[in-house]
């Protein structure tokens, strides 16, 4: 059987590159927003014009691109718009896949190698799929969206391939398409089952190379034979892809067939309506997190939790109020009663919400357990992790790898096994790490005083003779001691604006930025440093002319 229905469903691959809702509850409260939580809800576009300006206006200023797979991440959320499947049951489905690897985001295009593992695993989340759904009524009527009469009903078999293949496939379907769908009914038939045909027209689309990839096929831009500009529809994908994490739903959809798409003001006005609900601020927050490295944190489920929290209400303050450096200097935060035990702070009439920090040890995202999770090693805080992560992910600086002879994996031996830690990870006597170590150690060090989960310690564990002075060096701005002062160094650095755009625009397009992309980076910093506002920047990002445009990868 595997055999005859694989048969069945391969043409469907072969269709990748021919052609050129589930809605959610909820509303974020991101700055420019305050209206609904539904792209339909800005049509007949915006008021004001959005016209790009400057480089935001060049449609080649943005680098070459090259053909996207979808992440686990989106491929779960969108088979979840699809097929209403609980995420949990689909997580679960999508283990037989192989990983996304890191850089440090999940859609990097250049890691997304084919394999037989990927083909394999996606044809029998096909099939689980297609089970699960015609296996519960609620989810079959939803995603058949008619009632056959019968086995022979072709009519509802077309109707359900014409709308569950544009939802799947983010366009509508040919008419040659169609008929091939329809052509399943023939199986029906013969197996006196609806619900056979029903199988193979759901496992086919979801084995559409066009449903796994993001297929962009643009129209022949004049005079520039590398770049093509996109249609609504693509443009549809790329908006819901970028602000969402997923493909577009049924109203989006609508908005690019009745052409709403198509110009600044209308794609700006539809990417606000996105920004502004909740699953917009929810794909702000993961890309943060991913950026900075506590999207999975090695640490008790229940403390990551309460931790995640925090760190997500603190950027969703920072958002709202157009002020992103603020989150680096907050002077209070959110807390529940795990993380008030944990960080020892007292919560206000015993219920979570909004608290003042009592001192200066902690301020900002800095001081907050995600961030400080990173880099645990040797079973305590690496210094030398923690402030890599600092140099290298928060100000987009680079560190050369350690000589080939140096094993990283080791704990360091700049003094005896049972020294206090400052002795040990002293590497002045080895030169060939010396310049490195004292860049970041000298960050790392100042952060000590917050142990692995970022709970508040005086001394080493198990080490009371090992007391811990929690000072620091930011090289070329100066010292500091504790999360708070090195927040305020880094927002002083003027540093913090143009890595943050790099990073953004590296996960919007799916590969880091080169020098094909310096013009949109170096467009995007100036408005950046100019008025703090990260969803402006976004939405000016996606109303600009290099994110309609697509330059051919080679």
């Amino acid at each position: 059987m595997f055999a005859t229905r694989m048969s069945i469903i391969l043409f469907a691959l072969g269709s990748a590159c021919s052609n050129g809702s589930g809605s959610d509850e909820g509303s974020g409260s991101l700055s420019g927003t305050g209206g609904s939580g539904s792209a339909s809800d800005s049509e007949g576009g915006d008021t004001d014009d959005h016209e790009p300006e400057g480089e935001l206006a060049e449609p080649d200023a943005l680098g070459p691109q090259g053909l996207r797979r979808l992440s686990l991440a989106e491929l779960g959320a969108t088979l979840q718009l699809v097929t209403g499947i609980p995420a949990d049951e689909l997580a679960v489905m999508l283990a037989v896949l192989p990983g996304d690897g890191s850089t440090p985001f999940d859609n990097d295009y250049g890691i997304q190698t084919p394999s037989a593992p990927l083909v394999e695993g996606m044809f029998s989340i096909a099939e689980a799929v297609a089970e699960r759904v015609l296996a519960d009524p609620q989810l079959r009527a939803k995603v058949l969206g008619c009632t056959p009469t019968g086995p022979d009903d072709e009519a509802c078999l077309r109707s359900f391939a014409e709308r569950f293949g544009r939802l799947v496939l983010r366009r509508p379907l040919t008419s040659d398409e169609l008929a091939e769908y329809a052509s399943f009914i023939a199986v029906a038939e013969a197996e006196d089952d609806f619900d056979v045909a029903a199988a193979l027209v759901l496992e086919a689309l979801l084995f559409d190379a066009q449903f796994l990839y993001r297929i962009e096929i643009g129209e022949p831009v004049a005079d520039a034979p590398d770049l093509v500009r996109l249609d609504d529809f693509e443009m549809a994908s790329r908006l819901a892809f970028l602000l969402w994490g997923r493909g577009p739903d049924d109203a989006l959809l609508d908005q690019a067939a009745q052409g709403e798409l198509d110009t600044p003001a209308q794609i700006h006005a539809t990417a606000l309506a996105l920004v502004q609900h909740r699953r917009g601020l929810e794909q702000l927050q993961r890309m943060h997190a991913l950026w900075l490295g506590y999207e999975t944190m090695g640490i008790d489920p229940q403390l990551a939790a309460s931790l995640r929290a925090e760190t997500d209400a603190v950027l969703e303050r920072s958002l709202a109020e157009g002020s992103w450096l603020s989150a680096f200097t907050a002077s209070e935060t959110w807390l529940d009663a795990t993380l008030a035990e944990h960080y020892d702070i007292a919560l206000p009439q015993g219920e979570p919400g909004w608290v003042a920090y009592p001192d200066v040890r902690r301020r900002g995202l800095l001081s907050h357990g995600t961030l400080l999770s990173i880099g645990a090693k040797f079973g305590d805080t690496s210094p030398t992790e923690r402030g890599k992560a600092v140099w290298t992910r928060l100000l987009c600086n680079e560190i050369p790898p350690p000589p080939p002879e140096v094993d990283s994996g080791l704990p360091p031996s700049g003094g005896p096994a049972d020294a206090c830690k400052t002795e040990r990870y002293d590497m002045r006597t080895k030169t060939e790490c010396a310049s490195c170590h004292g860049i970041l150690d000298s960050i790392g060090f100042g952060l000590e005083n917050y142990g692995p989960a970022g709970e508040w310690r005086t001394t080493e564990p198990g080490r009371d003779d090992c007391s811990i002075a929690g000072e620091g060096e930011l090289a070329a701005v100066g010292e500091f001691a504790g999360a708070g002062a090195l927040g305020e160094l880094l927002v002083d650095t003027g540093q913090l604006e143009g890595c943050f755009v790099r990073n953004f625009v590296q996960f919007a397009i799916g590969r880091a930025p080169d020098d094909s992309d310096a013009r949109m980076v170096d467009a995007l910093t100036t408005l950046f440093e100019d008025d703090d506002d990260a969803v402006q920047l976004l939405l000016q990002f996606v109303a600009s002319e290099g994110f309609r445009h697509r330059r051919l990868d080679g």
